[in-house]
């Protein structure tokens, strides 16, 4: 079990981390203090600064940091700042202050005097913000105006014609999210998919296709068990065809995490967590988290840094008998080893206990269940989720405007447990089955490119050369009981035995499921960002994959007499893929752009070599269009998109709901997809923060096959979905340091199984959350947070009519951040 593995090696280790460096850290701020009493003046803190001339916000600044700054007047004279809100370093701060100014900063004792960029001393490597080594930062606002992962250049979104958005640790903060999957609800046109009781981890579905692209940084990573956001910086999506940059994508899109980076100044914060369930269905729910946030320096001239999250967390779920106990870290360091190269070190471990849970299941065509009802409630098993990545990044700039990257991402996913699922239901008669996984997932992948810009003419272009290799191999092994123990879902009596699980398979309804996946591949790409003059800017793209994947499958059923079942796959492609979009702008704070890309996905793993027949399919391929409007405040605070969009995707493979394992796949030959989306996210004012999405998505089959006919909309898609986040935050008067937020979170309803004869659907929802914070003096926060105010009853996702996943009812969190 998990709770034991957790009073051995790894948890002296990681008790042992936390105290050194809360210890080196203690005696170093102890000593900084002592030998430099302004040392205290370095520290991280919250500033609020409207935009306006120059030397106002200057002038702010000073008296909100208590620092001396020495200013020219003739410097300043003229110029504008877009201010800042949200929590700093006071250099961090100064910095973003003069963004565009053609001024910078340099300490003198202990002023800080301003320069023209010209008159200082050769440029430094400037910060990196969210395209291979990160810089830190500490902010509250929901505003995050840049995308990497939508061109891998730095280049603002208004520019590019590529929809994008983000959901920022703020945002996060407010609605209560723990997981990626909780964040997904905030993002247009994404959707959570279902897990197959928590097998899949955080599987989405971005523009009605489901993706298994889910970045860390921009690096492709494995599909890891569900992970916390102790780490998470933000969250992002990019919509429509990524292959281009990224190989086998979906046309919907790709998620991409942006984690936690190292500081510039120190940073030391412990959060502790609650959370309750209300009563009625929710009334078994007890949560528990200790979460700590520490980053800044190690050396004196800044060089080495470093970033450490940690958190533990015991969750009992509403659902009976469903629990979960959780411990993260995610060490960051990185090193400036000279003016133009910096390197930059990554780790995640996670350890989860999870229940395996299924969810509930139709009753005569309908949902009628308690939502805490368990079919295995008194005969649960668990699932130990072991993770591990590591992440190196190097940065090195060669010439002036040039940049060389290389990026390596490796990972080890292990899920292994024991658990009870329904099996037949008949009525209101239901037989259960033991079920036993071991899966180990393990990735590999290296990334090199060069970014620079030249000039032919007066023509500016911003060019990208890349390559990527990948390197993964999954092995699964299952066994399934044979069915038994019926129970009445009205009246249960849950201490009839379970068939218990046959290893010899000698009963009849064991199974045994044993497969290996090697695959390799690689890609090449190039992509111009063309400023053909300032209004006009074309990007256009093409990349090349190869790939190779060999499975080997050996199974084994007992249906009366032992039927084993051998086999060899291999899946071996070549593609071009490429894309092209065009950008106006008629002013600076507004943008059109069209596109079209097309996309290359080939079967994610060897159960996908065929489908449920047998019949080999080719990879998916896509060509998509889009047209959208982009929108961005003079101070770049608060940004927002309206895209409509068309895809048309090839030989789609969509998990067999009709498998125990989900392992199989049933292929919907051509879906279309179609739809509008909007998102505005940002800050209004100083004072007020808001974020806001709605996603028309109509996703369906055009194919007429033997079993499906054309226009069939595929599952787990809400036609119609939005979602609203506001904040207001009081900085004067009696209620300055309060903050009141809130959320809602609509869907319509999503059907249950595409390729079912009879179709049913689980209800559409509207979901309402409130809450308030308060700052104290020395660095105190407070919240409390009621998610589901209304108690409304919901459904998370659905794989067939046997596996729907349940919402949360009404809780109450309360939790306290110290900085100190």
């Amino acid at each position: 079990m998990m709770i034991e593995r957790w009073h051995g090696p790894w948890a002296m280790l990681v008790l042992f981390c936390l105290i050194i460096t809360l210890s080196a850290l203690a005696s170093r701020t102890h000593a900084e203090s002592a030998a430099n009493p302004a040392a205290d003046n370095a520290a991280v803190r919250s500033y609020d600064i409207p935009a306006g001339p120059l030397s106002t916000v200057l002038t702010r600044f000073a008296n909100q940091s208590g620092l001396v700054l020495s200013v020219d007047g003739k410097l300043t004279a003229g110029k504008t700042s877009a201010g800042l809100e949200g929590s700093f370093s006071p250099q961090q701060a100064l910095d973003r202050l003069l963004l565009g100014s053609g001024l910078t900063s340099e300490r003198r004792g202990t002023t800080l005097t301003l320069l023209p960029v010209a008159a200082t001393a050769p440029l430094q490597l400037a910060p990196i913000t969210v395209d291979a080594v990160l810089e830190g930062t500490v902010s509250t606002s929901y505003s995050a105006p840049d995308s990497f992962a939508a061109t891998r250049t730095d280049t603002p979104l208004i520019e590019t014609p590529v929809s994008a958005q983000s959901v920022t640790r703020q945002s996060l903060q407010d609605t209560g999210a723990e997981t990626l999957a909780d964040g997904y609800e905030f993002l247009a046109g994404v959707t959570r998919d279902n897990t197959q009781g928590g097998l899949q981890g955080d599987e989405v579905i971005v523009r009605g296709f489901q993706t298994d692209n889910i970045l860390t940084n921009g690096n492709r990573t494995s599909s890891a068990s569900t992970l916390d956001i102790a780490n998470v910086e933000r969250l992002e999506v990019v919509r429509g065809p990524t292959a281009t940059l990224f190989g086998k994508a979906d046309p919907g899109g790709l998620i991409n995490v942006i984690t936690k980076q190292p500081l510039n100044e120190q940073l030391r914060q412990v959060s502790l967590s609650g959370a309750s369930g209300l009563g009625g269905d929710g009334e078994r729910l007890q949560q528990g988290r200790l979460a700590v946030d520490l980053g800044g320096p190690l050396t004196e001239d800044k060089r080495l840094r470093y970033r450490l999250n940690a958190a533990v967390q015991d969750e009992r779920s509403f659902r009976q008998d469903v629990d979960e106990k959780l411990l993260f870290i995610s060490p960051v360091i990185d090193y400036q080893i000279n003016e133009r190269t910096i390197v930059n070190l990554e780790v995640i471990h996670q350890q989860r206990e999870d229940t395996f849970d299924r969810g509930l299941f139709f009753v005569d065509g309908k949902l009628v269940l308690p939502l805490d009802f368990n079919v295995a409630e008194g005969n649960t098993g668990q699932i130990d989720k072991d993770y591990t990545s590591a992440t190196l990044r190097l940065e090195h700039e060669f010439a002036p405007g040039w940049k060389a990257r290389l990026g390596v991402y490796g990972s080890d996913d292990q899920r292994e447990g024991n658990a009870v699922q329904q099996a037949s239901i008949n009525g209101s008669t239901v037989e259960r089955q033991r079920r036993r996984v071991d899966l180990r997932d393990r990735f590999f992948t290296v990334q090199p490119e060069v970014t620079g810009s030249f000039q032919t003419g007066a023509i500016e272009h911003r060019l990208l050369l890349g390559a990527d290799f990948q390197h993964e191999k999954s092995e699964f092994l299952g066994l399934i009981g044979p069915s038994g123990g019926a129970i009445d879902v009205f009246d249960p009596d849950f201490s009839i035995p379970v068939p218990a699980l046959d290893t010899n398979l000698s009963t009849p309804g064991s199974v045994i499921f044993d497969s290996t996946v090697d695959g390799d591949s690689l890609g090449v790409y190039v992509q111009d960002q063309i400023d053909v003059t300032e209004q006009w800017k074309l990007l256009l793209g093409l990349r090349w994959d190869s790939v190779d994947l060999d499975a080997r499958l050996d199974n084994a059923f007992n249906i009366g007499f032992l039927l084993p079942v051998e086999k060899d796959a291999n899946f071996k492609d070549t593609n071009l893929s490429p894309r092209a979009g065009i950008v106006y702008q008629p002013v600076d704070y507004v943008s059109v752009y069209a596109s079209y890309a097309e996309s290359y996905r080939p079967p994610v793993d060897g159960f996908s070599f065929a489908d449920a027949s047998g019949i080999a399919v080719d990879a998916e391929t896509a060509k998509n269009y889009e047209l959208g409007v982009k929108l961005e405040s003079p101070n770049s605070r608060l940004n927002g998109t309206l895209a409509i969009y068309r895809a048309d995707k090839e030989n789609v493979l969509e998990t067999d709901p009709n498998d125990p394992f989900g392992l199989s796949a049933v292929n919907l030959g051509k879906v279309r997809g179609e739809g509008i989306e909007f998102d505005l996210s940002g800050e209004v004012n100083d004072n007020l923060s808001l974020g806001f999405t709605y996603a028309y998505t109509d996703t369906r089959t055009q194919s007429e096959t033997p079993s499906l006919p054309a226009g069939i909309r595929l599952r787990n898609i809400p036609r119609n979905a939005a979602s609203a986040q506001i904040a207001y935050r009081f900085t004067q008067g009696s209620l300055a340091g309060l903050r009141l937020f809130g959320s809602l979170i609509y869907e319509d309803e999503k059907l249950t199984n595409t390729s079912a004869t009879i179709k049913t659907t689980i209800p559409s929802s509207v979901r309402l959350n409130l809450g308030a914070g308060y700052r104290f003096d020395k660095g105190v926060d407070a919240y409390l947070l009621a998610k589901n105010v209304t108690d409304k009853e919901y459904y998370t996702s659905a794989a067939g009519q046997n596996n729907i996943g349940v919402g949360d009812p009404l809780r109450l969190e309360m939790g306290v951040t110290v900085n100190f």
